[in-house]
């Protein structure tokens, strides 16, 4: 056995590793513990497919790693599991993995692209918060996308695959990134609160027939590089001033079987048209 490895007496726990640059976890560990690897001078990792919980913290604050391979056994994935890993470029997670935890990549500047697997159904609250993402592809099995879960991050292009279960963008999502257009998943229901706001260069939104509500606070706010909108016609709730600060918004139409809302002369009403929406 390493010895620079602490594992508990049945092997199935790393608590601490010491001097490893290139760590390779034995086959048959099942936890790696909270901060067990966080702050050391790891540079390569792999995680065997045992493995089936990353402990909080566990590789936080790992200055000098730049690949891990997170094994197929992974279930549970703890608070800030890689966050503020400034050199972590290479990732790969393996099928078989359904969760990211919640700040997962938190502030992984050097972290532009990653493959997510299939088997993803969650990705956690601020996941990828601040990291340096430039594109992302979100498996059709994702089902949740925790708030802020890339808020901040250098986002660029956001695409679904084709049949993505995802039914609602939770609060701040996608809030202060680079998006130029956002297609969304046909089985969307609501885009929550700030989803996508201060995404300053986009232009394009494409609403789905389906989408039902948008949150109850401005989820368009500050989109300033938007020019023209459709609204379908079960998108019922706007939520207050959806398109606040979109300065360069004149061009809006609503499809003429909804129920809520119509256009007058570029403005948004309720039907009766007795209060203005924008």
């Amino acid at each position: 056995m390493d010895e620079n490895l602490v594992l508990s007496s049945d092997g199935k726990t790393l608590y601490e590793v010491h001097n490893v640059e290139n760590l390779v976890i034995p086959d048959g560990v099942v936890k790696i513990d909270r901060c067990a690897v966080s702050s050391r001078g790891v540079v390569t990792a792999v995680i065997p497919d045992s493995v089936e919980e990353i402990g909080r913290e566990a590789f936080r604050i790992c200055k000098n790693l730049q690949s891990v391979v997170i094994g197929s056994g992974v279930k549970k994935m703890g608070l800030e599991a890689f966050s503020r890993c400034d050199l972590l470029k290479d990732v790969t997670i393996k099928e078989g993995v359904k969760v990211i935890g919640t700040l997962a990549f938190y502030h992984d500047h050097a972290l532009e692209h990653i493959l997510l697997p299939q088997s993803l159904t969650k990705i956690g609250e601020e996941a990828f918060h601040a990291s340096g993402l430039t594109s992302i592809l979100i498996p059709a099995g994702v089902k949740s996308i925790g708030p802020s879960a890339f808020v901040a991050c250098g986002l660029v292009t956001v695409e679904f695959a084709e049949g993505c279960k995802l039914t609602s963008i939770e609060d701040r999502a996608f809030q202060y990134t680079l998006i130029e257009v956002i297609t969304l998943p046909k089985k969307i229901k609501k885009i929550g609160s700030w989803a996508f706001a201060d995404c300053k260069n986009l232009k394009t939104v494409v609403l789905p027939e389906g989408l039902e509500a948008f949150g109850e606070f401005c989820a368009f706010e500050n989109c300033e590089s938007l020019e023209s909108i459709q609204i379908p016609a079960s998108l019922t709730e706007l939520g207050y001033n959806p398109f606040k600060g979109c300065t360069k918004l004149t061009h809006i139409t609503i499809d003429p079987a909804n129920p809520a809302y119509v256009v007058q002369d570029g403005k948004i009403f309720t039907k009766d048209l007795k209060k203005q929406i924008f």
